[in-house]
């Protein structure tokens, strides 16, 4: 089984600590596509497309990767996503695109991250010290099941 996360982090690094976290296991890479190419994606079992929220939504560049992106047969496609506070579904847009692609869409990860943008860095920012290991918790525990559905698809 192998395992792709496209991810941007551009502010605290909040979205780089979870792809960080799932790197640490077998079979898993991550990429920050702001700072090289985007990877050839075919072969993997499971792509994650990774990002912190801005202005209400995922960054443009990974917007741009998901709609590029060439689904193969079989390849389970996750999204992840960290941001100040978590009031909707901030990934709809990503999701549509998706399905609209015919992506066998596996689910989310959503976590708080530390937010200093505009007003909030006045007050010295919001959802300090996140993500935290409840959230690495929580995301072990998303990624598990991700694992799972990649696994029951190649033991067809």
């Amino acid at each position: 089984m192998k395992i792709a996360i496209l991810y941007v982090s551009v502010h605290h690094g909040n979205t780089r600590k979870i792809a960080e976290l799932l790197a640490q296991r077998e079979n898993v890479e991550t990429f920050d596509i702001l700072r090289g190419e985007i990877p050839d994606l075919t072969g993997y079992d499971g792509i994650g497309f990774a990002s912190g929220i801005y202005f209400n939504a995922m960054h443009p560049k990974i917007r741009e990767c998901i709609r590029e992106f060439k689904i193969e047969k079989g390849q389970k496609v996750f999204l992840l996503y960290t941001c100040g506070i978590h009031i909707k579904n901030y990934v709809k847009r990503e999701e549509k695109i998706l399905k609209e692609k015919g992506a066998d869409y596996v689910g989310k990860f959503c976590c708080r991250g530390f937010d200093t943008y505009g007003i909030l860095r006045k007050i010295g920012g919001i959802a300090k010290n996140r993500p935290n290991e409840k959230d690495f918790e929580k995301a072990n525990g998303f990624f598990e099941s991700v694992k799972g559905q990649i696994k029951k698809e190649s033991a067809k």
